[in-house]
């Protein structure tokens, strides 16, 4: 059977194959989660990325897909760079012997952060403009204007 060791936490705890790593970290008591996002988390569904570990010895796990490094990568607006050993706790299947870091460092990439919100400024003013002419043809219908 797979031993699962938390390395900031001390402790290696014996699993059968094929457990979900963040159901293994809420039933033995290692949060998965800090700060405001023991409160608001996507409940293990893949959409937050607030569940974010360090695999050290990456054997004991599947391989990432191709959802789980979009959500590691970042939301909306902020993009994170991202270490081939962080994966998402709610996302990983243990299958061997692995040992975890809980709460890992992820950068951001300013870069890309910065064409990110530029895109949605150029989007927001495209829509305020819409808005804009929407209330005013609706006005114009109505003959209120």
């Amino acid at each position: 059977m797979p031993v699962v060791t938390f390395h900031h936490e001390h402790r290696s705890i014996e699993v059968e194959p094929g457990t979900n790593l963040r159901r293994l970290m809420r039933h033995v008591g290692v949060p998965p989660y800090r700060w405001f996002a023991r409160i608001a988390n996507c409940r293990g569904h893949n959409l937050c990325g607030t569940c974010a570990v360090e695999i050290v010895d990456g054997k004991g796990a599947a391989a990432r897909s191709q959802e789980e490094d979009t959500t590691l990568r970042g939301n909306l607006a902020v993009v994170h760079t991202v270490d081939k050993n962080i994966r998402l706790a709610c996302q990983t299947t243990i299958n061997g012997d692995m040992t975890v870091k809980t709460h890992p460092s992820r950068p951001v990439d300013w870069a890309a952060t910065r064409q990110r919100l530029t895109l949605l400024g150029i989007a927001a003013v495209f829509m305020l403009i819409f808005a804009t002419m929407f209330v005013y043809l609706f006005l114009d219908m109505t003959k209120k204007f």
